[in-house]
Parts: C-alpha cells; structure tokens; sequence
C-alpha cells in the first residue's frame, strides 16, 4: 500500500505548505468531512430562531462533516453531523423507517436467549441523537442553535412559508412539473437544482446547510467555520476503538468502512472495502475486516482526500478512469496522459511569418501555420523545455508517484497502475516518448482576426495525444471500454521509459486505418496519417532486435532507398499531380491515388500500374497550361530503388506512411517558398 502512504504525506505536506494558498487548499477535505452537493441555505440566529432560508441555484459542493457510515452511505440510513437532507434534519415531515431491535429474553427452559424485534421510528430521531451527543462534547454557539432550532420542528413549516419548498392548493408537497399543465407559472428553483427519481422530485433528499448569524462574526457559514470542522473531527475520533495501524505502525483510531466518492461527489466507487461480512471476502482467514488490512481513521481520510483533491487538481479523466501525477509537496506535476500540443502557449507565440494556406490542401481557404518551416520543428523543444520546467521546481530526490484508477463497477475502484519515480527519471521518460513519438500532428486553433476568430490548422512536430491515437486505431469503433483499454496499454509506454515497447497491435491498426482515406473526413483521415507515423517511428525507435531499430528524420529523406518509403513518395508525387490539376479545373473530388491508397499498400506494383495510367490525363492537362507534370520527380523516385525492389509487390510496411507524408510536406514546402518568393518580389517592384 505504498500508494497510501504517499497519499498520507501528500496530505500533511499540503496542509502546512506556504506556497499554496487558501483558495487551492479549499478542496482538502478537513478530518472526517466529505465533499457534498448542497441545495438549500437555512439561515439562523444565535438563539436558533429562523431568519431565512434560499435555494442554492448553483449547487455548491461544499465540505460537510460525516461520520464513518454516513460518508458512504447508499440506500441505508445514515446520518451526517450537522448539515443533512430534509428526511434526517425536518421532524415535521414525520417520516419513519424500521428499526430493529435486539435483546434478551428469558426462554422456556430458563435459558435467556437473543432476539430481535422491529419497531417504527422517526428518521429524525437518528440525526437528533447524533447531533445531541456532539453537542455534549461542545460549547460551539453556532452548533447550539441549530441543535436548537431542529428540535422545534419546524424546518420543513419555515422552509414551505419562505417559499423555498413548494406545495400545491391543498398544502401538500409538490414532487412533479409539467410545463403544459402550469403556464404563467413559475417553475419552483428547487426543481431545478433537484434531481428526478422515477419521474418525480424527491424533496426529502433536498440537502440544507446552516448559516449561523452572531455578532462580530464574520463567518456565519458552517461548512466553512474552522472551529466547527476541528470540532467535529476531534469529538468523532474520540468515540472509535484503536487498533495497530499497518501503514503508519502505530495504535490508531481505526475505521472499518472507507471512504468513496473519490472521482466526483456522487461517485460510489471504493477502492478498499469489505463489506461482506457472510461471503468470502475476508471470512476463513479472519473474523472482522480489520484482522485482514487494519487501517487507522487518520490515513484512510487523509489518503483518499489527498487522492481526491488530486484529481480535482491536475486528474486527467476518461470517463471512470482516471489518471494522476504528483509530488509528495503538492507541486503541480505534468502527467502522461495529457495531450502535449495543450503545453505549447500558442496564443503568444509570433506566427505571422510562416502563415500560409493549409498544408495538402490547396484549393480550401482556411488559412493556417506551415510548421515544417519554423514553428512545427521547434514544437517537441518547446514542450520539453515547459516539462523541464515543472522539473525545476523538485527537489533532486523528492518523489513522483504516478497511478491509474478504474471503476471496473458502480461499487467498486481499481488500482490499475502505480509507479514511483525520481524527478529525474520521470522527466527522462517524458522526453523519451517526445524523442521516439514525435510526428507532424494535424491540430486546429483558433486566432483572433478584428471581432472575430479565424480557425488555423497547425503541423507541429509533437506526440499524438491519447485520444488522438484512440480514433486513429478504432476509428468508428472506439468505444468506452476500448477507450478504457487503450490508455491502460498506453500508460506504461508514455511514462515507463525507452525501453517499453509500444504494442504492435496499435501500430498495425492505425496503419491499416490511416491507409483507407475514404472511411472518414478528410481533416480525420490527415489526423490518422500523423498518428500512424508517430507510432511506427516510435516502435521502429524501440525496437526489442537492436539490428531492426531505425531513427527517421522528420525532413524528407532524399537518400532513403528503402523499397517502402519510396513507394510512399511516389504515391504522394501522383496525389499532388492530380489534385493540382483537379485544383486549376475548379474540381473538387478525391484523387486516384487517395482512393486506391488500402489497395496501393497491399499490393503496390500492380496498383502503380493503374495509378501511373490514370494521370496521363491530368499531367496532359498540366502541360498544356505550362506547368510541371510531375514526370521528372517520379523519375528521379524510380531510379533510387534497388535491383527488383520496384517489382516486388508484397505488402508495405508503416514506413511507406512515413516517405508519403514527408513527400507531402516537402511539397507544401516548396510551394510556401514559391510563394514568399512571388509575394516579395510583387512588394520590391511597387
């Protein structure tokens, strides 16, 4: 459980840390308190008579002192503290539950023997009792008069007059809007910061925090008053047993049931639990749960609040999963799993010079950056430069600890990965999956031109994020569960360091994908092409047969004789030669080459042959209007390849992507220079 631990030191380090402030540590959740989604604001004075009482619209999530069943409580009945739903805190709204009683009875032989009886109570009483007993332990005059107050019973009374809680003629509860049934009426706030339960609002479960108003005080807020929270933990801890606690090895104060709600506030899922006390979770072995794992109150709180403010913080989520970095000192630490092109601050970097039209695509008017001239070659160093960054700011030996968690059920959280690393090592990892994985990626930003925005599609030479890589191996197909399993496949290639292989499976399939350009949208299909290049640059990077181990320039290769990356150029000089000639006939449809493209790569001397018949035509129609056809750029491709390469028509492999995408951006290359040549040539003649 050396997760635990670290998460228990996150917490005290945290705590007194004066390098963050207030305002960050508001998501710590205090000893014995949880996070809770608040409804209504009941506002009382010192001597608990009520003042006031409003919806809260924006349904504040807001720390709330729990005891141990409460913070995890489902469909059974638990008490909070202080500040709890209408069921628990309203004793006007008279609901009851069974309780069930056990006691001993004398039999007919004389012998006294167990039973149990039920018997109706109020729910209210559950919470008064609790309340009653802290207040024993306290003189907190904001504590007093609520006790105060809720033992009037009129809460639910006070809360129908504010108009807070509406009713229908008759003064019953209302617990349904139909918009047709009620026009030029107001629909009532609380409906709208209430959710609906088998199609109707459940107004018990409306949760009512407390504002106390004293003199000269100058926080009348409960949930946020230091006092009540110190309060509350102190008198709560003091009514559990102690046993040894195995992560800190000391006598504690032990719980038994832990906390959830570790994603968000309505999350079930835990990630320690035995709760079945008749099954086979811990029963053979031991009698209780403790005797199995005995964990003290203290560590188990401040471990899971630590994890949770964590994933508030810098979590990165997919979905149910997700996926966290830190420092034991808080500091805020890049993870794995975020997309790299976000760490680049786009919007201050000078651009102006190396705007052009977007790269391939010469007949749309987009406008955006040609990143194979400046900025694109420059964006891996510019990212790792930000994560050297963060680097600076640890201690040489101060621990990163990285972990993946999944919630395989409603119920129940899996740790599905943890690693602990040197700040050194980790940053190393990082810029180790930035040196193999680095590929043109095609990215979209948004510029401000006058009142408006003008969308830019950018190359830069960075890692394919996650989800990037997701819908280039699935395309269609991905799915949640798939999605799942892809960044749990991904993680340990990410951040475990050069040696991790990526698995081939992904590096085939986005190959096999970024082939078909006719099975998604043009934009998608040049995204995929980005992916797949990456990937198999990376894998061919770390590779496990070091004699198969290759390292590829982003630049084209004009030396490569590899049969592959040649076929990958000439299929790129045939796409340009068409689309150049459909570009000056005003056409607007996909190439030859685009369209034989999943044929091209399975079987590529016998579909060259069809290719290289269908541009007779256009390269006809480019020299009739005096332009390059095309003819001497396929030669000078065809004289590099060796003795039978150019006949053999056995499958491609993924460098055939990596010559017909460097192909490509050479051209568009040529093509901005051309132009910036043209345009300053126009300027030096006026």
């Amino acid at each position: 459980m050396s997760w635990m631990q670290k998460l228990y030191r996150t917490y005290n380090e945290v705590e007194k840390s004066a390098d963050l402030s207030d305002l960050d540590k508001a998501n710590l959740a205090p000893l014995w308190h949880s996070p809770q989604t608040a409804h209504i604001n009941i506002t009382l004075d010192g001597d608990g008579n009520f003042i006031s009482a409003r919806v809260l619209s924006d349904k504040p999530i807001v720390m709330l002192p729990v005891t141990e069943n409460s913070e995890g409580r489902t469909s059974g009945l638990a008490p909070h503290a202080l500040a709890d739903s209408l069921q628990y805190i309203a004793k006007d709204l008279r609901l009851t539950y069974t309780a069930e009683i056990t006691k001993e009875v004398e039999g007919k032989n004389g012998k006294r023997k167990t039973v149990k009886e039920k018997k109706e109570d109020f729910i209210f009483n559950l919470y008064s009792e609790q309340l009653d007993k802290w207040c024993t332990y306290t003189d907190n005059s904001k504590i007093l008069a609520i006790q105060k107050y809720v033992h009037k019973g009129n809460v639910l009374a006070d809360l129908i007059k504010a108009k807070v809680v509406p009713t229908n003629e008759q003064g019953d509860l209302l617990d349904n809007w139909i918009e047709k049934e009620n026009q030029g009426h107001p629909k009532p706030e609380l409906f709208n910061v209430l959710a609906k339960e088998k199609g109707k609002f459940e107004i018990r479960k409306a949760l009512v925090i407390w504002s106390v108003e004293l003199p000269n005080d100058l926080t009348p807020e409960t949930w946020k008053d230091k006092a009540i929270q110190q309060s509350w933990g102190e008198y709560y801890q003091s009514t559990l047993d102690s046993q040894f606690c195995m992560m800190i090895g000391e006598e504690q104060k032990i719980r038994e049931s832990h906390p959830a709600k570790l994603t968000y506030t309505g999350d079930k899922a835990k990630l320690i639990s035995a709760n079945d006390k008749d099954g086979y979770t811990f029963r053979g072995r031991f009698e209780t749960a403790n005797q199995a794992s005995s964990i003290s109150a203290e560590v188990s709180h401040k471990s899971h609040a630590a994890l949770r403010w964590l994933i508030g913080r810098q979590g990165i989520r997919n979905g149910d999963q997700v996926t966290v970095a830190w420092a034991i000192s808080g500091k805020e630490i890049p993870s794995p799993m975020q997309d790299t092109f976000e760490e680049i601050d786009w919007d201050n970097l000078d651009t102006s010079a190396v705007e052009e039209a977007e790269a391939n695509m010469p007949s749309e008017n987009e406008t955006g950056v040609d990143w194979s001239v400046n900025i694109g070659q420059q964006a891996a160093a510019i990212i790792k430069k930000k994560l050297h960054g963060y680097k600076k700011e640890l201690k040489e030996h101060e621990q990163i600890s990285l972990l993946m968690l999944d919630s395989a059920t409603p119920g129940r959280m899996a740790l599905s990965y943890y690693q602990e690393f040197l700040p050194v090592d980790y940053f190393a990892n990082l810029d180790a999956w930035i040196d193999h994985f680095s590929w043109y990626q095609r990215h979209s930003i948004e510029k401000p031109k006058g009142k408006k925005t003008d969308k830019q599609t950018l190359w830069a030479f960075v890692p394919p994020s996650p989800a990037a890589i997701g819908y280039a191996v699935y395309g269609q197909a991905l799915s949640d569960t798939l999605k799942k399993q892809l960044y749990a496949r991904l993680l340990p290639v990410i951040a475990g360091g050069k040696n991790v292989l990526i698995p081939y499976d992904l590096v085939q399939q986005s190959f096999q994908t970024a082939c078909n350009p006719n099975g998604s949208e043009h934009w998608e299909w040049e995204r995929n092409i980005g992916v797949a290049c990456a990937l198999y640059k990376g894998w061919r990077a770390r590779h496990q047969n070091p004699s198969q181990r290759r390292t590829y320039s982003m630049s084209l290769d004009m030396e490569n004789r590899s049969r592959d990356y040649l076929y990958g150029r000439l299929l790129a000089i045939a796409e340009n030669i068409e689309s150049y000639a459909l570009y000056l006939a005003e056409e607007k449809r996909a190439t030859t080459a685009e369209r034989y493209m999943q044929r091209f790569a399975e079987h590529p001397f016998s579909t060259w042959r069809n290719i290289e018949l269908a541009l007779k035509p256009y390269q006809d129609r480019l020299r009739s209007r005096g332009k390059d056809t095309g003819t001497q750029a396929i030669g000078e491709i065809m004289e590099l390849f060796q003795s039978n390469d150019f006949i053999c028509d056995d499958k491609l492999s993924g460098e055939f992507l990596l010559g017909y995408h460097c192909q490509k951006m050479e051209i568009n290359r040529q093509i901005v220079e051309r132009k910036a040549a043209k345009q300053k040539k126009t300027e030096t003649a006026k």
